[in-house]
């Protein structure tokens, strides 16, 4: 009998959780509460979860709460992903949980030992969805409040919050906050680079791409295979093939899950067109950054680009479009129920582009204004 992995020990151990946390009873008796008449000074705020998307869309509490409370003491739990995102964001502390398994069931207990010690006033799980881990953590803060969405963990918070009636992800946590009765709005996800880390970035993109005036568009091939989400292969190269012209410039992306890509793209892809798998994550934001316009499938680096204002062109294989699809003012969404054609994805880029030098035509010299300064 073959031993078993370590995703399938990991999975036994986190049903084994499931089932000892449904059978601890929450004794404390939910009620609502106004937070305008509460003492608010220390915030806990939870979304571990371990996806670069997941990590950004939670990014929107950050703003909202520091605008409500801007002398509170705020902290974040969340994962190693998600404190790369949030340097130079307006919270204060980081916990950082591990999903090494068996390290994790020895950290955690050091960890809320950490949390409890802070007393926090108010701990909010801000997945806007039914987390498990994130409501043994809010649970277990020891906050004087504890908030979560209604479901089947409900039973770890002190107050109840009802299922957002927003379905889209970008505007169902700026609702689930307005409805805990704080001043909210429409925020979108902001991952914040330092002036060192934008230059670094576009460096980096010189080295790669040369000097031009021409804009570069930045093309990532990957997207989560077994969920459905990845374009054909074939379809970015041609793709890739049809926008490098003497128009514009492009440099391909891919990510530590897409290695089973690498040497199709290096064997296939023109002479000329460089083909990169950066493995900083703050790196490869600051690359692209300083890129004009960013062509993906549903993926972490779709939210990313959106989150440093990078115009998207993102491909939606599947009909989610409208709960994970970013806002017409940050991407153009494409989704066909006979799927997405190439064709369709370079009118839709040819757009783009036109759009981006008629509203800011100085946005597309960004290189070549820093090799001038070089």
């Amino acid at each position: 009998m073959p031993f078993p992995s370590r995703y399938s020990i990991s999975r036994l151990i986190r049903s084994a959780a499931t089932c000892i946390m449904r059978g601890i009873p929450n004794k404390d008796e939910a009620y609502k509460v106004d937070l305008r008449k509460e003492k608010i000074e220390k915030i806990l705020l939870v979304r571990p979860n371990f996806r670069m998307g997941n990590s950004i869309l939670s990014i929107p509490a950050i703003f909202l709460f520091r605008r409500n409370y801007p002398a509170a003491r705020i902290d974040f739990v969340g994962s190693p992903i998600s404190k790369r995102l949030y340097e130079n964001l307006p919270i204060d502390n980081h916990y950082q949980i591990s999903r090494r398994i068996p390290a994790s069931a020895f950290l955690y207990p050091a960890l809320l030992r950490e949390i409890r010690s802070v007393r926090y006033d108010l701990a909010v799980e801000v997945s806007c969805s039914q987390s498990a881990l994130g409501a043994f953590f809010v649970g277990l803060s020891g906050a004087r409040l504890r908030v979560g969405r209604t479901g089947k963990w409900d039973s770890w918070y002190s107050w109840k919050i009802p299922k957002p009636i927003e379905t889209n992800k970008y505007r169902m946590l700026p609702n689930f906050i307005s409805t805990m009765g704080l001043d909210s709005e429409l925020v979108h996800p902001k991952v914040v680079l330092s002036p060192r880390e934008i230059r670094l970035g576009r460096e980096k993109l010189i080295e790669m791409v040369g000097c031009s005036d021409n804009p570069i568009v930045a093309v990532f091939v990957g997207g989560k295979k077994r969920r459905g989400k990845r374009w054909p292969k074939e379809n970015f190269l041609d793709l890739i093939a049809r926008l490098a012209t003497g128009e514009t410039q492009v440099i391909v992306f891919a990510g530590p899950e897409e290695k089973d890509l690498l040497e199709f793209f290096k064997r296939r892809l023109k002479p000329g067109i460089p083909f990169t798998c950066e493995p900083d994550l703050r790196l490869f934001a600051a690359m692209l950054s300083g890129c004009q316009l960013f062509v993906t499938c549903d993926s972490g680096p779709m939210h990313l680009a959106c989150a440093l204002g990078v115009r998207t062109v993102a491909i939606f294989q599947n009909q989610d479009f409208n709960h994970w699809g970013p806002p017409a003012e940050l991407a153009r969404v494409l989704y066909h129920s006979d799927g997405v054609s190439v064709d369709l994805v370079q009118t839709a880029c040819k757009t783009e582009l036109s759009r981006l030098h008629c509203h800011n035509p100085a946005s597309v010299d960004a290189v070549t204004g820093l090799r001038d300064q070089l």
